[in-house]
């Protein structure tokens, strides 16, 4: 079994490890934060935050299960202006 080949540059910072099951478990765990932002947003009752949350819920029907992919669409969109 070989070991991790160290940088020679001492700044690099060297490739993170992944353990088997690391990356199921940080996905389940975005979509978890994702859907709980979602979720807040779209429990909000100010009349001046509607048509923020309308399209908020357009992504999400753009993107069924995949909250983390609707909340990073409604991002992008807002960060756009459109």
């Amino acid at each position: 079994m070989s070991e991790p080949l160290e940088s020679e540059d001492p700044l690099v910072e060297p490739e993170p490890v992944l353990v088997p099951g690391d990356d199921r478990d940080t996905l389940a765990a975005l979509r978890e934060q994702a859907q709980e932002i979602i979720d807040e947003v779209l429990g909000g009752t100010e009349p001046s935050g509607e048509h923020l949350r309308a399209k908020l819920r357009s992504s999400i029907a753009r993107h069924p299960g995949f909250p983390e992919l609707a909340l990073l669409e409604h991002l992008m969109n807002r960060a756009s202006g459109s």
